[in-house]
């Protein structure tokens, strides 16, 4: 999740209509989630950015989903970080974007009840940027050597 001025960073699609997600995907294997995050964003919004603390985890659980995405997917769990955007990087849509992107766009988070986001997380990423707390990620790499007996 990536706010600047009042405004968040999404990937519009046009796929049976405009929808929007958040920037992001999943890990490739020998990659951290962080790694995963920065190469995603730059794939998706050529965009360079720093990763910074937890702000919604959302769980996808086909058989009890909130809406009819018609989609076969697997269980799921999104961690979804707060993030910066790096100075002189500026977000645009790349030359090679995923099917069906259209677009990479900020929209004003006063906006975000006039658009399809997926997933529907629009009243919960409003109540994040009012009352922002952070959960903290702990990489087992960055953690200090277990002393040895």
């Amino acid at each position: 999740m990536i706010v600047e001025n009042n405004s968040i960073l999404l990937i519009e699609y046009d796929d049976n209509g405009i929808h929007y997600n958040l920037p992001g995907g999943g890990a490739e294997p020998g990659e951290t989630l962080k790694e995963a995050l920065i190469r995603e964003v730059c794939e998706e919004a050529c965009a360079e950015i720093e990763v910074g603390p937890i702000a919604l985890v959302y769980e996808f659980a086909p058989h009890k989903q909130s809406g009819n995405y018609d989609v076969q997917e697997n269980h799921g769990l999104q961690i979804i970080f707060e993030c910066d955007i790096k100075e002189g990087s500026q977000p645009k849509l790349p030359e090679t974007p995923d099917p069906h992107q259209t677009a990479v766009k900020w929209i004003g988070v006063d906006e975000l009840d006039s658009i399809v986001l997926i997933p529907n997380i629009q009243d919960q990423i409003k109540d994040y940027l009012r009352n922002k707390r952070n959960i903290d990620f702990i990489e087992d790499f960055r953690l200090k050597p277990l002393k040895k007996s």
